[in-house]
């Protein structure tokens, strides 16, 4: 039997980057958190689900808004720093920043290496370096997450405990305590949410998920480019839902010789709002209930990242049958970018995101054999499904049947 001390200096620097690729490393990561859960007590579990995470969550969303990671990074050069110059760059008292810093340090997002000397790790340089992953801990927690998974476990009660399917009457609008309620319509008029929605959304597609571009072979599509009947060009790709373009960009990144308004960001309107996006992207409002626009028809692909999830089977089902008629048969691809639930052992990320899809949404993630469904409910047909390895997504390809 390991000692503790054995087992500690076998994990003696470990860390992200002591893996050839991000599936080792995620193999790893489950592998100690599935030894931490053997490890802890039961109370260990309860103290940190019902009081680290919230207090952690708290300072470190104070610790922002007062500005000590930037002044951190930006006065300081990202050096050891002790709570006295924080207090000195951030204008903030002292013995607040010396609490705070201690919080998050006992949970090792930052490291104390001597008394009241913090040193930076990469959670905390990427707080100062990226404005979006600062934004998942405003608006998108306290606003939206932190609000319902706290009502859902009532709502579910009241109800009967059964499993919800009515995006109009679940547990969202339980919580609104307002029937016509609509959580889209509320991120995007709520402006302590929609750019911290966004931005959440972004890093989700930034750190959580295989890029799409090295899951499917997008050589095939800037290759077979087709024209319409006057001549012109045919769209090449049409994000649909697409939030700030984070998955167009990546497209753009890898295929940057392409023709201007080739690719087609599509959202709702308030979502759109203040979208940087590169002058080779055309910004297309849209509300995929409704058909798509003449100059969007007959694209080579089209693409939806996380869209479907967030609809009951009868709403997703009526996205694909309004996006069907504009696919051309025979060229037109649609790629649906989502999580499958495994039938045995699904990924807890996937799990996650199922609870989270039925707090918000009264929506699913959902296995192989129900996106088949799904799809064939609609008239079209996968073509193919391309499994990336450990990976929380895949792409299903799909065509006209």
């Amino acid at each position: 039997m390991a000692s503790a001390d054995q087992l500690l200096a076998s994990l003696e620097g470990v860390s992200a980057s002591s893996f050839s690729n991000e599936a080792e490393r995620i193999r790893a990561r489950d592998a100690v958190f599935e030894a931490l859960r053997r490890i802890q007590s039961p109370w260990d579990i309860a103290w940190d689900q019902n009081w680290v995470n919230p207090a952690i969550n708290a300072s470190i969303k104070t610790l922002i808004d007062a500005g000590v990671f930037k002044k951190w990074a930006d006065d300081a050069g990202g050096a050891p720093i002790t709570c006295t110059k924080l207090a000195e760059l951030t204008g903030a008292d002292e013995l607040l920043i010396r609490r705070m810093m201690r919080a998050i340090s006992g949970q090792f997002l930052v490291r104390e290496i001597a008394q009241d000397t913090y040193a930076q790790t990469p959670w905390a340089k990427a707080l100062a370096e990226e404005p979006s992953f600062a934004g998942m801990y405003g608006g998108f927690y306290h606003e939206l997450n932190s609000q319902m998974f706290r009502t859902l476990p009532y709502y579910l009660k009241e109800t009967g405990f059964k499993n919800p399917t009515d995006v109009n009457d679940c547990n969202f609008q339980f919580w609104q305590g307002d029937k016509n309620a609509n959580m889209f319509q509320y991120v995007g008029t709520n402006p302590r949410l929609t750019s911290d929605f966004n931005d959440a959304m972004e890093c989700h597609s930034k750190y959580n998920l295989t890029p799409w571009v090295d899951i499917y072979p997008t050589d095939t599509v800037v290759q077979s480019v087709a024209e319409t009947d006057n001549g012109q060009p045919r769209p090449l790709v049409v994000d649909i839902g697409g939030g700030k373009g984070h998955d167009l960009k990546k497209f753009l990144a890898r295929h940057p010789n392409i023709s201007p308004g080739s690719l087609v960001l599509q959202d709702l309107p308030d979502i759109l709002k203040g979208v940087d996006v590169d002058a080779l992207i055309k910004v297309q409002p849209h509300d995929f209930f409704t058909a798509q626009p003449p100059e969007s028809q007959g694209a080579r692909v089209y693409f939806m990242h996380n869209v479907l999830h967030d609809w009951p089977d009868e709403a997703a089902k009526k996205i694909l049958q309004t996006l069907a008629p504009a696919m051309k048969k025979g060229y037109s691809r649609l790629l649906i970018h989502e999580s499958l639930v495994s039938s045995v052992k699904p990924l807890s990320r996937v799990t996650v995101s199922d609870i989270t899809m039925m707090a918000c949404l009264a929506a699913a993630e959902r296995s192989e054999e129900q996106w088949r469904e799904l799809v064939a409910s609609a008239g079209l047909s996968i073509v193919k499904i391309w499994r990336p390895v450990q990976s929380v997504e895949s792409i299903i390809e799909v065509e006209v049947a």
